[in-house]
């Protein structure tokens, strides 16, 4: 099973996957194998939940994501 933290590399790296995210995050998120527990936390925007599954405790991941899509 695949990780968030490998996730959120992969979308730095990927363009193909990032522009899946950007059309569907919950699918490409599913796709890529992340529990449905990474996927809720990455969707609601809880950084608590999210740092402690990725194990980022400075987030800098998932806030270059979640800021990009907006």
């Amino acid at each position: 099973m695949a990780n968030l933290t490998e996730f959120f590399t992969e979308l730095n790296t990927d363009a193909k996957l990032l522009e899946t995210y950007k059309k569907d995050p919950e699918g490409a998120m599913k796709n890529y194998g992340l529990s449905e527990n990474e996927i809720k936390a990455v969707l609601s925007g809880d950084a608590k939940a999210v740092s402690a599954l990725a194990g980022d405790i400075e987030m800098k991941a998932f806030l270059l994501i979640s800021n990009h899509t907006k």
